[in-house]
């Protein structure tokens, strides 16, 4: 019986890896979209709106740094925010592996953004950003999404973008 038990849960959890694994139909995932430059996904933009937005290179070295800029239209006071990060790469065109899958919080990220806390007056807002790509990504082709939600649960702002890690 206990053989039984643990051989029900092997196959619970390799089920539930490979589920995990394989992820979604959705086109953002699984086809590329041939997009080099950042797509605005936001469903709606009564609460603010990217502009200008640029990567220093679509085509990214493991190692090196990343200069992100965009011109942000806020037109609502932002009290309070969630921003989902999410990184997937298409391993050999079988599965989906996210690397990110990350919260933050919207507030604390606007101080490092544009030295500003929470609330945040609307209008317009230039954001630099630097970070070092890191060693664990394996090369190949990446689908980034950030969402911005209030406390509501509305959906404030999105952005996705495809890139390559050498």
């Amino acid at each position: 019986m206990g053989r039984l038990v643990e051989y029900i849960l092997l196959l619970l959890s390799v089920v539930l890896v490979v589920s995990t694994l394989t992820g979604s139909t959705n086109n953002y995932y699984n086809e590329s979209t041939g997009n080099e430059g950042f797509t605005d996904c936001s469903l709606t933009k009564k609460f603010a709106q990217f502009s200008n937005v640029s990567l220093t290179s679509y085509t990214l070295k493991r190692g090196d740094s990343i200069h992100w800029n965009a011109d942000l239209q806020i037109k609502r006071t932002i009290k309070w925010g969630i921003l989902h990060f999410t990184m997937t790469h298409k391993f050999k065109n079988y599965t989906n592996i996210t690397f990110l899958d990350d919260k933050f919080n919207l507030c604390d990220f606007f101080v490092d953004l544009i030295n500003k806390h929470c609330p945040i007056q609307p209008g317009m807002y230039h954001l630099n950003y630097s970070a070092q790509i890191p060693n664990l990504l394996w090369p190949g082709r990446y689908y980034a999404k950030g969402t911005v939600y209030n406390k509501k649960g509305e959906e404030m702002m999105c952005q996705m973008t495809e890139l390559t890690i050498n």
